[in-house]
């Protein structure tokens, strides 16, 4: 890596300072709005935040993250979302079609065999 060349973090200052990306830098550059060289800290869930007043980041703890419900903007939450409830609506609507299938085709079969016996019965 060329040591000319930083990372600085990138966050959006009119949602909650969240983390969106990093940019590479000339070292030593003035940062605009938005950018700082600090680093989110390992072990950070969900979407760090940056604290200006503080020179930090935060985010949730692990146990936090998986309480919440990080597919749908994670806030905690006890009731699945209106996506949940949809994917679990057409993943069943899926098994009952699966399951209609596999019973046509066995009826399918049966129908053949009747077909091949009657056929060598008329012979």
């Amino acid at each position: 890596m060329n040591n000319d060349v930083v990372t600085a973090y990138v966050y959006d200052t009119l949602d909650k300072n969240k983390l969106i990306g990093t940019i590479k830098v000339p070292r030593g550059s003035e940062l605009l709005v938005g950018q700082t060289y600090i680093k989110p800290a390992d072990g950070l869930y969900g979407t760090p935040m940056f604290d200006e007043d503080q020179l930090r980041w935060f985010g949730m703890s692990k146990e936090e993250w998986l309480k919440s419900d990080h597919l749908n903007g994670g806030e905690p939450t006890n009731t699945p979302s209106p996506q949940q409830q949809l994917m679990a609506s057409l993943m069943k609507t899926n098994a009952d079609l699966q399951k209609q299938v596999k019973l046509q085709a066995t009826v399918n079969a049966t129908m053949m065999k009747s077909i091949a016996e009657l056929k060598l019965k008329t012979k």
